[in-house]
């Protein structure tokens, strides 16, 4: 029996020690500014005087604050554990190949942001985007190509909100979006114009959770295509469907036992080697 599965990628925890009583550095701007030809020095608070790195930038950036890239380049790996957001434009993002490229260990009140971002792993880095835990996600305009683990994957051990919208996640070698979380922990959220393509698996809705709220997932408008299989949904996962297509996957949609998929009218699951596996629940558009 196929059977959901789900490398999870644990970032651990770092222990920070101030020198001899000192009270650390902390960000006071609620702008801040990378450049491929900034220097990881200042505030990064103006754009005249940009820093070169993610990771730099947010120590300098005040919690609910903004890092605007400038222009292409690669701004490194980066951990974040406060709420910000990470706004791009085309041709800016990271490129390893080694790692997870962005680590989410934020507070269950913490709100992240990433937009216009791409991200590439070669073939041989981790994840692109691995949130631990955080109060919501929202993740739009990005493109995440060629990890060797997942392309998002969502681990919560609380309750975690999410949009991702309008981004494609392709060619990585396990799953293009993995949404399990883990313990007691639950996601509520939606994909929105979102499409996996060429993906080990297309599109998961599991966990490891035992207990908690259900896993409650809507996908509008969106696409899995040349997987394994298109959509996924294991026990405790509740998997809505509108307007969306699942073709040429070796499985469009596959349905655990104890998961539920809701799939309205208007979707096209079709071109398939095996179209569903498992019960789909079928709703009248309204």
């Amino acid at each position: 029996m196929l059977k959901l599965f789900c490398r999870l990628s644990v970032a651990g925890a770092a222990l920070f020690l101030p020198l001899l009583g000192a009270t650390p550095a902390r960000g006071s701007s609620l702008a801040t500014f990378v450049s491929g030809k900034g220097t990881d020095t200042g505030t990064c608070a103006s754009p005249a005087a940009p820093c070169r790195s993610f990771k730099f930038a947010l120590g300098q950036t005040s919690p609910g604050g903004e890092i605007k890239a400038l222009d292409p380049a690669n701004y490194g790996g980066v951990t974040i554990t406060k709420s910000v957001s990470l706004t791009g434009v085309a041709g800016a993002g990271i490129n390893s190949a080694s790692g997870d490229h962005i680590t989410i260990n934020a507070g269950p009140d913490d709100t992240i942001n990433l937009s216009r971002l791409t991200l590439d792993g070669f073939k041989t880095a981790g994840s692109a985007i691995v949130l631990n835990s955080g109060g919501s996600l929202t993740i739009t305009h990005c493109v995440v190509r060629n990890f060797g683990s997942q392309g998002i994957v969502l681990l919560p051990t609380g309750l975690t909100t999410f949009l991702i919208g309008d981004t494609l996640v392709s060619d990585n070698l396990g799953t293009g979006i993995a949404i399990a979380p883990q313990g007691a922990g639950s996601t509520q959220g939606t994909l929105d114009h979102v499409s996996a393509n060429r993906n080990g698996q297309g599109i998961t809705v599991t966990g490891f959770a035992t207990s908690g709220v259900p896993i409650d997932v809507s996908v509008v408008d969106s696409m899995a295509t040349n997987n394994s299989f298109g959509f996924g949904v294991g026990p405790r996962g509740l998997l809505r469907l509108a307007g969306s297509a699942a073709a040429r996957n070796n499985t469009g949609v596959f349905i655990n036992t104890g998961a539920t998929v809701e799939s309205a009218t208007n979707n096209f699951i079709d071109g398939n080697d095996t179209d569903v596996s498992g019960k789909l629940t079928n709703f009248r558009t309204q």
